[in-house]
């Protein structure tokens, strides 16, 4: 019951961050949105208790839709990479965190969950704007030689993966370890 609990406080704060996002907020402050997110999870206290796998999974797509949509409209004028790279770099720790947090929702899945999970959020990224795409690729080409922020930058195309543990591990252990996932 004590970790049913505790998954029901994480998916609340969650839904809150995400609508904060999602809701045009600046989300330019990481700390400022949890502190916006965990003032408004007793208001959200009377939705859903649980998400199906395919809510989740279109849950994250949707984190991706909004996470790449968001670095576009940051970069689309290419300002100078180091006036925005902790801007950038805070925006993608915050999404970082809510898909961690779906993540874990995903591992409390059997394996037809994930699957649908995982099934939902393919569907999801396959039909990105292509326009945003094509900004998206102006943009990292123009931050190529800023290899660091460059790297920011890509990760935003993968953040997926911080949904879907198995894949994490394997693709960037080192991120897990940082996030506590084992």
């Amino acid at each position: 019951m004590k970790m049913q609990a505790i998954k029901l406080v994480s998916l609340w704060l969650v839904l809150a961050v995400a609508g904060f996002a999602c809701s045009g907020g600046s989300g330019n402050n990481a700390s400022e949105t949890t502190e916006r997110a965990v003032q408004a999870v007793p208001a959200q206290a009377e939705a859903k208790a649980e998400l199906t796998p395919t809510e989740i999974g279109q849950k994250v797509g949707d984190l991706y839709v909004q996470a790449m949509s968001d670095l576009v409209d940051s970069l689309k004028n290419k300002p100078v990479a180091s006036e925005v790279k902790d801007k950038i770099t805070a925006m993608r720790e915050d999404y970082i965190q809510q898909l961690v947090q779906f993540g874990r929702m995903r591992e409390s899945l059997d394996q037809s969950g994930r699957s649908q999970v995982d099934l939902q959020i393919r569907i999801k990224t396959n039909s990105f704007n292509k326009d945003d795409f094509d900004v998206f690729n102006d943009i990292q080409q123009h931050y190529f030689n800023e290899r660091d922020f460059h790297k920011v930058i890509m990760s935003f195309n993968i953040i997926t993966q911080y949904a879907s543990f198995d894949l994490l591990k394997k693709q960037a252990p080192e991120e897990a370890a940082r996030l506590g996932i084992q």
